[in-house]
Order: structure tokens, then C-alpha cells, then sequence
């Protein structure tokens, strides 16, 4: 990733939260706690655009076409409900 700008933020997470990054940064071998947290935020940006394109296949794709191409991209059948895939 091309890290053009850097911000510093605080943070305060629970014990928890807190525990389960750093086991995941030495588990993955990320180099700081900030690859870390950009590693998580690719995760939900990831998971947010397949759940509106699951919700866009499931409303808006009548077409058989455009419903295949979004079976194949989602890798489940649009009969079943996303949050039911795990």
C-alpha cells in the first residue's frame, strides 16, 4: 500500500479487542500495530462492498446474466441469505 499521508489517532480499545490485534499482528507477522489496524479496515472494507453488492444482486438483479455474474463473484447462490454464509 502507497502511504502518501499518515495521521496520528488515539485509540482506546477494550482488553479484549485489544489482545485479539496483537495476537493477530504476531500470528500474521505484521510489522507494527498499525499494519495491524489497516489490515482490519481492509477486512471491513471488503466485507462492506460484498454485502452491498449480495444486497444489489439479491434487489435490483432480475437479469439471469447479471444474477450469475453475481453468484460467481459472491461465490454462493443468491437463493441463500448472505449472513447465513460464514
Amino acid at each position: 500500500m502507497d502511504m502518501t499521508e499518515t495521521h496520528r489517532k488515539h485509540v482506546v480499545f477494550p482488553d479484549h479487542v485489544l489482545r485479539f490485534l496483537e495476537r493477530y499482528q504476531r500470528e500474521h507477522g505484521l510489522p507494527s500495530f498499525s499494519a495491524t489496524i489497516e489490515a482490519a479496515t481492509k477486512a471491513l472494507e471488503q466485507q462492506e462492498r460484498r454485502d452491498a453488492y449480495a444486497r444489489y444482486a439479491q434487489d435490483y438483479a432480475s437479469d439471469p446474466q447479471a444474477q450469475a455474474e453475481a453468484e460467481q463473484w459472491l461465490e454462493f447462490p443468491m437463493q441463500e441469505h448472505p449472513q447465513d454464509i460464514q
